[in-house]
């Protein structure tokens, strides 16, 4: 439910900034893309380089269809984006192999995520993966209240030298309140 709210948000008040810092579109990787709907939409409507991760997971389709979330993924964009600005690559949080992988292709400017605060016992990992993947410029990972506990990641983050701050996103279709929290090195 966040994806669309966070991508506004990332296109009208993040990225252009961003981008003139920058002096060149941003690389972004979205972490936990699922089906791309963050990634992919900005890839459609800005100029930046992303990529989208998935930790590759073998999945039956109701139709039968048998496929990994990261080829499912790689369709979508295939579909949806016509330029070579966005790719699917494996993301396991926690993984340094993979997190490894990611950073051979070059550096990050930013790292964004929706929807991914659902599962308190993923949170280290996340944190594992955000350490290991994010540029100066840290990340941002939009999430509605679902049980309260959503604070621990900052803190969690906060142990391991990040600064967080938040705001609320609105956007239709929200039934819960939503929150965009940037996480910053110090």
């Amino acid at each position: 439910p966040v994806a669309r709210p966070l991508l506004e948000h990332l296109r009208t008040d993040v990225i252009p900034d961003l981008e003139s810092d920058l002096g060149r579109p941003p690389r972004v990787l979205e972490l936990g893309s699922g089906v791309g709907l963050l990634g992919v939409g900005l890839a459609m409507t800005t100029d930046c380089d992303v990529t989208l991760t998935d930790p590759d997971i073998e999945t039956n389709f109701s139709d039968g269809t048998r496929m990994s979330t990261l080829e499912w993924l790689q369709r979508n964009i295939e579909l949806n984006v016509s330029s070579k600005r966005a790719r699917a690559k494996r993301l396991v949080w926690g993984n340094a192999d993979d997190a490894r992988a990611l950073l051979r292709d070059g550096g990050f400017d930013l790292l964004v995520g929706s929807d991914l605060l659902y599962d308190t016992f993923n949170y280290g990992p996340l944190v594992d993966s955000i350490v290991a993947l994010a540029p100066a410029r840290g990340a941002i990972l939009g999430y509605v209240t679902r049980h309260g506990a959503e604070g621990e990641l900052a803190e969690l983050a906060a142990a391991r030298g990040f600064v967080s701050t938040s705001l609320p996103l609105v956007g239709e279709g929200l039934t819960k309140a939503a929150t965009a929290t940037t996480l910053t090195r110090r």
